[in-house]
């Protein structure tokens, strides 16, 4: 039933197949496509941000497939708010990689000798940036996502680089606590939280889940349509009233609360099902 471009563990995924096969349907884990095993829906889990093309094609030979058109789900493609470094910007902003998980899935992309490149790169790369004055020139990686109080703050050689890029921070804020808000989702099925923490770049490990159950912003629901999600989860905050999307993310992973995002999102996979072509 579904199909993960390599072995990863936590992710939601592992928890709604258990989900399935106690509601009685038959669930097989294929890495790689090697095989093409009959199946009535496809659910790919390429934990990379563009579709290499040999899964794009692997994919279009099953009729029913969850995400068939998502093969790109980079910033560049998501994000409204990217700057070019003229626009004269007055306000903070965030330096991010165009890839998703700040790089690191397409730099290994499991091969040895991608690994080893990426680590390569990770000490020789601070010390060209040293040598020629030319702070993240060169960076495929970034292990944090940097912000700069200003437009005028950043390198000028980073708008040159086609592996990071650069974006208003426009982060939701109420006194000293920063939120993000998920929007999760598979076939009918939704669910809306809203976590919060004290760093401006939050993550799992850094935050508390505050809010649930809320509308989800028309804009947000819209892009969804728009790229063909059937699957995933939807970063975005509410910044001075104004929607921003921050991320669109096709695997996701088992959050802490996972028990409760499995109940509710478990059984839209019936409405996958119905989608199969007879």
């Amino acid at each position: 039933m579904h199909a993960c471009q390599r072995r990863h563990a936590g992710l939601l995924i592992d928890a709604l197949r258990k989900a399935w096969q106690d509601r009685g349907l038959w669930v097989l884990c294929q890495y790689g496509i090697t095989q093409r095993p009959d199946a009535d829906l496809l659910i790919p889990q390429i934990d990379l941000t563009h579709t290499p093309p040999e899964y794009v094609k692997y994919i279009y030979s099953y009729t029913n497939v969850a995400n068939r058109n998502v093969v790109d789900i980079s910033k560049r493609r998501i994000s409204k708010h990217l700057l070019c470094g003229d626009e004269g910007y007055p306000g903070p902003v965030i330096v991010k990689t165009d890839n998703n998980f700040g790089g690191l899935p397409e730099c290994t992309r499991n091969k040895l000798w991608h690994l080893l490149l990426s680590r390569f790169l990770e000490r020789m790369v601070p010390l060209a940036e040293f040598a020629f004055r030319q702070h993240l020139a060169w960076r495929k990686v970034l292990r944090k996502y940097l912000i700069y109080n200003s437009l005028a703050e950043v390198p000028p050689c980073i708008f040159k680089n086609q592996a990071l890029v650069v974006e208003r921070f426009l982060p939701e804020r109420e006194g000293a606590r920063y939120f993000t808000r998920h929007y999760l989702f598979l076939g009918n099925r939704t669910r809306s939280i809203r976590v919060a923490g004290t760093s401006p770049i939050l993550k799992s490990s850094n935050t508390v889940l505050v809010d649930e159950g809320f509308p989800v912003p028309d804009e947000v629901v819209r892009l969804r349509k728009q790229m063909g999600l059937d699957y995933g989860k939807i970063d975005y905050t509410i910044h001075d009233g104004q929607v921003v999307i921050l991320d669109v993310n096709r695997t996701p992973g088992a959050p802490a609360i996972a028990a409760r995002t499995v109940g509710d999102l478990a059984d839209g996979i019936w409405s996958l099902l119905q989608n199969k072509k007879r």
